[in-house]
Parts: C-alpha cells; sequence; structure tokens
C-alpha cells in the first residue's frame, strides 16, 4: 500500500497529487492522509472518477481515505 500526506496542501493540488499516483501504479491500493473535508470530498469524487472503491476513516482530527488498486 502507498502512503500519501497530502495534509497542509490546499487544492487542487492534493487531487493532482493523487491522479498522478493512481495514474503511474494503477496496481496499488493508496492511503492519503488529509486535514481538510473539503479535500476529502474531492479525492472521494477522484476515486470515483476512476471507478475505484474506496473507504474513509477518521484518524485524530486528519482523515485517511484508502483507494483500492484496480484490478
Amino acid at each position: 500500500m502507498r502512503e500519501i500526506d497530502v495534509r497542509g496542501l490546499s487544492c487542487p493540488e492534493p487531487v493532482l497529487i493523487v491522479m498522478d499516483e493512481l495514474d503511474e501504479f494503477p496496481g496499488e491500493t493508496l492511503s492519503v492522509l488529509c486535514d481538510m473535508a473539503h479535500t476529502r470530498d474531492n479525492l472521494m469524487k477522484v476515486a470515483e472518477e476512476y471507478r475505484r472503491d474506496f473507504k474513509v476513516n477518521i484518524k485524530g482530527r486528519d482523515f485517511e481515505i484508502v483507494i483500492s488498486g484496480k484490478s
């Protein structure tokens, strides 16, 4: 599982980073840490656009979005 930390970054940067990772490593599951609700929402939309399953977890004050790899 690839771990990506986009905490403290403003959109669209987290979205672009995750899109690059999804394109470069399509078979990998991504664990993305973010700290803002709108970033979480945007990353969920990206996962849907890429037709990937995802799960959102709350870790303290942060969000973890786990995006499944493409099979």
